[in-house]
């Protein structure tokens, strides 16, 4: 068989393979959402694998990874777990009374500044501060019934979601552990004239969301211990500012508008802090907080921990977020800042080699997301070139001394 048909059979065999793969993957989409979580759990933790396998066997350095996982997951349910439930047991027991000192508090504001309204907006407000209490309660049964609807929903909708929540931790063993084995059988089954763009290609799309997951969650989780920390320096129970700080850190995943969402509980329970409505003062306290607790975020945080991986406008970002959470909700506006970021990558690589035809090093160098680390590493290998040259050439034009023999005393 001649070389061109080995090459049309090879295609055409990858590409009915990719179809099955396909379509069976769309089939189990839901059964197939652990395995996608914990594929995402393998990349995070796939670097700290490779560090402690320089020193120990890969499969002692998986475990040790577990333990320290186990021991984290162990601890949040031990000591923040029995905290988040219990703030939120006294958020749904005094609901009643939040909204009847809100409604209270409006009335008073209305009588205060009735006059100075016009005639056809008295009744209006009104009637709108009378259903406040309806309104209140309504939503707030909704958004919490929502909630609960959607976890249920999303961990006990199909059998195949829980078998596959109970074999991950093996399933994602034997991918950390065979993943150099499981590369090299990738790669066998691509052209050899194409691996090096493979190659490459992967290495965008897995340092891309790798270095993107494992930096919001170092931020995330700052952020959390930074606002705890804060509101308990201004008064808040450890209790109430754990909860908070959590919260926050929670909402800290989502770019350029997570600070703020992340802010709003914080606000709304200084609102309500020592059993007074609109105290202002521990309101202007929380905002100042997080404003350095943003400050912090901004200027150390994400520059040394996550750095600017995404290289996205921040317009573009937010446009991204809302586009994101309109198609898949809350998942696709948390996912939808590191995808578009790859498919870029993606693009432009796609888009130097096929129709610029640029070399594979020069389509890389032309990356976002490269483009940084690859000028560096040159500037280190044109740095360390110019030494070895500045060397010798220092060499040839100091040449070492040659010692002078010394002479051999001559026995009489």
């Amino acid at each position: 068989m001649s070389a061109k048909a080995r090459t049309y059979w090879r295609v055409v065999l990858i590409s009915i393979a990719f179809v099955v793969l396909g379509w069976l993957f769309w089939r189990a989409q839901s059964a197939l959402t652990p395995f996608i979580i914990g594929l995402v759990i393998a990349f995070v933790l796939m670097p700290l694998v490779d560090a402690l396998n320089r020193f120990l066997p890969r499969a002692l350095a998986i475990l040790l990874v577990y333990i320290l996982i186990i021991a984290a997951i162990a601890s949040f349910f031990v000591y923040l777990v029995p905290i988040i439930v219990d703030q939120i047991n006294a958020i749904i027991n005094n609901k009643t009374n939040y909204i009847a000192d809100v409604q209270k508090w409006l009335n008073d504001t209305f009588v205060s500044v009735e006059q100075q309204l016009p005639t056809d907006f008295q009744k209006p407000v009104n009637d709108a501060i009378n259903s406040f209490p309806q309104n209140a309660l309504n939503f707030v049964q909704t958004l919490s019934g929502g909630i609960v609807n959607s976890v249920f929903g999303l961990v006990f909708g199909t059998i195949g979601f829980v078998v596959g929540i109970l074999i991950i931790p093996f399933w994602m063993f034997y991918v950390i552990k065979d993943k150099s084995r499981g590369m090299r059988l990738f790669y066998s089954i691509i052209s050899p004239a194409l691996r090096d763009d493979a190659h490459r290609l992967i290495s965008i799309v897995a340092d891309g969301l790798n270095n993107y997951v494992r930096g919001q969650l170092l931020v995330a989780g700052s952020v959390g211990v930074l606002a705890t920390i804060g509101l308990m320096v201004i008064g808040f129970s450890p209790n109430s500012a754990i909860f908070l700080g959590f919260i926050a850190g929670l909402f800290e995943v989502l770019p350029i508008v997570g600070p703020i969402l992340g802010a709003i509980p914080s606000l709304i329970v200084a609102f309500f802090y020592g059993g007074q409505v609109a105290n202002m003062e521990v309101v202007l306290r929380v905002v100042i907080i997080f404003i350095i607790v943003q400050q912090i975020e901004g200027n150390l945080l994400v520059p040394k921990i996550a750095g600017d991986s995404t290289k996205l406008h921040p317009a573009v970002v937010m446009l991204v977020i809302i586009v994101g959470s309109e198609v898949a909700g809350l998942i696709g506006a948390i996912v939808s800042v590191p995808l578009t970021a790859v498919g870029r990558d993606v693009y432009v690589y796609l888009y130097q080699r096929l129709v610029l035809a640029a070399t594979p090093e020069q389509a890389e160098a032309k990356v976002p997301s490269k483009r940084d680390e690859i000028a560096a590493k040159i500037y280190r290998q044109e740095q360390r070139r110019l030494k070895r040259r500045q060397e010798t050439e220092q060499g040839a034009t100091n040449p070492p001394l040659e010692e002078k023999p010394t002479a051999t005393p001559v026995s009489r």
